[in-house]
């Protein structure tokens, strides 16, 4: 998900949520909280809203998707970007969007009970620290490894937005793009800046521009290499994504949109992610 700042809705949750994200284990929202730390990650949660098996089994999940994720980012990351530290998770029940400012990642109670919190997603956010305006490309990048992780090592997909998964989001891209919502978030998607009410409107913005923005950066990380794409994402030269990937924005998605106007390739013939 979007990170806090990039609108009132964002600032408001985040006047209400750093007095705990920053202070640590010792500021305690609504009674006490427990704590699980393995190698990579640390999970708080309220105490009584899980048992202890389910506990440490979301921490290890989350474990495991730190270190995976880490994996595939890492080659592309400078000095500066690399964790130090675990990445925190704090499970709430006082929020319903999942969000991560900095290496910290707050995830609904609800949605980690149902194995449907987009842990992965997240994960790529606190690992890979944004920079400039291309939201489509931090979200992109963001739900592209959560597909291909959950698909290709461990863990699962949330599907928040689609179930396409990794063979199937162009397909779910192309539905997109004929409906009015997709038409809208268009102009958003490979260029700079988000669409208006993206936060606000999960359903007729968020949905259309997450999906065409997994798609274009598939289509990148597929011609470019997932390392350029992370250099680039994480670089503040605003001509860093033409010099990384070997084309402009603009480029990229003209190539994409070509691609997604000609027939789907047969499930046989597809490229692989990497």
């Amino acid at each position: 998900m979007p990170r806090a700042g990039r609108s009132g809705v964002l600032a408001v949750l985040a006047l209400a949520l750093v007095p705990w994200l920053a202070a640590g284990a010792r500021a305690q929202p609504r009674g006490a909280r427990a704590r699980i730390e393995l190698a990579q990650a640390s999970v708080e949660y309220p105490e009584g809203e899980f048992t202890a098996a389910e506990a440490e089994a979301f921490a290890r999940l989350a474990d495991d998707g730190v270190s995976d994720v880490e994996a595939l980012v890492a080659p592309g990351l400078p000095e500066w970007a690399k964790r130090v530290g675990r990445i925190r998770f704090v499970l709430s029940d006082e929020i319903d969007i999942s969000r991560t400012w900095g290496r910290t990642v707050v995830l609904p109670c609800t949605r980690v009970r149902q194995h449907r919190a987009p842990y992965l997603h997240e994960t790529v956010h606190a690992l890979v620290p944004a920079r400039g305006d291309r939201l489509w490309l931090n979200e992109g990048l963001a739900c592209y490894l959560e597909s291909f992780v959950a698909e290709t090592r461990r863990g699962y997909d949330a599907h928040v937005f689609t179930r396409a998964g990794e063979s199937g989001i162009h397909e779910a891209a192309r539905q997109t793009l004929r409906s009015a919502a997709g038409q809208a978030v268009l102009p958003w998607v490979g260029a700079m800046g988000s669409p208006p009410d993206i936060d606000a409107d999960r359903d007729g913005v968020a949905r259309p521009f997450y999906v065409l923005s997994h798609s274009l950066t598939k289509h990148v990380v597929e011609g470019a290499g997932l390392t350029a794409v992370v250099r680039a994402l994480v670089a503040r030269d605003p001509q860093a994504f033409a010099r990384e990937t070997g084309r402009s924005q603009e480029a990229w998605r003209a190539s994409w949109l070509a691609a997604l106007a000609s027939p789907a390739p047969a499930s046989g013939s597809r490229r692989s992610s990497r």
